[in-house]
């Protein structure tokens, strides 16, 4: 049996409204043609969007994002810089209401997601496994 190897990189964004829009075409440069690119892209446009509305990222802090990847498995860490009154989790949202669907589409498209504690804020994280 073989391990795959996994390959990372990270970004450092500035916690602004263009980041999503940065980390998207960032990530299409490091994942190529992977068949995870459309959802993973999603998956952390809504990560990265959550980073600079809910916490000190979006007020002059930053969003770190990481990934590991290998042709089986793609997996995504977008790191804020905390300041949240809560810890990232799914909302209940009416079927009018225009904002609290990002992390059930991260549930939704991902194999598993889940978030972790780093330093004053948090890591959300998902992975998606090709097929």
């Amino acid at each position: 049996m073989t391990v795959p190897m996994m390959r990372f990189d990270a970004l450092l964004l500035p916690g602004m409204d263009r980041a999503a829009g940065h980390a998207r075409r960032w990530l299409q440069d490091v994942l190529g043609d992977h068949p995870a690119l459309d959802d993973a892209s999603l998956c952390m446009s809504e990560l990265v969007t959550n980073a600079a509305r809910y916490t000190e990222s979006g007020k002059d802090g930053q969003i770190r994002v990481e990934v590991s990847h290998s042709d089986e498995l793609v997996r995504v860490e977008v790191i804020d810089d905390g300041g949240s009154t809560t810890v990232p989790h799914l909302a209940e949202t009416g079927e009018m209401d225009i904002c609290g669907r990002g992390l059930r589409i991260v549930a939704f498209l991902s194999a598993r997601w889940g978030v972790t504690r780093r330093a004053e804020g948090h890591a959300v994280w998902f992975e998606m496994r090709r097929g």
